[in-house]
């Protein structure tokens, strides 16, 4: 029915948070805006394994855009 289909379009924003080169590169705009890291320690900062963590759990990476996990 309408009712389901508005389920799935408020599901769908409640989820969907961009789109993104791949799972790195959204794991760097989460450090940019969520951690206060020196300039410093980013050259140091593994963004690979960070990614990987990322969406081994919270979050999943489809065709270039990024979902937060339901």
């Amino acid at each position: 029915g309408e009712e389901d289909a508005d389920d799935l379009v408020r599901d769908f924003r409640d989820e969907y948070l961009g789109q993104y080169d791949d799972e790195e590169d959204f794991a760097y705009e989460i450090i940019e805006e969520c951690y206060d890291l020196p300039e410093f320690a980013k050259t140091y900062f593994d963004y690979e394994k960070f990614a990987r963590d990322l969406f081994m759990c919270d979050y999943w990476f489809d065709d270039g855009f990024v979902f937060r996990a339901a």
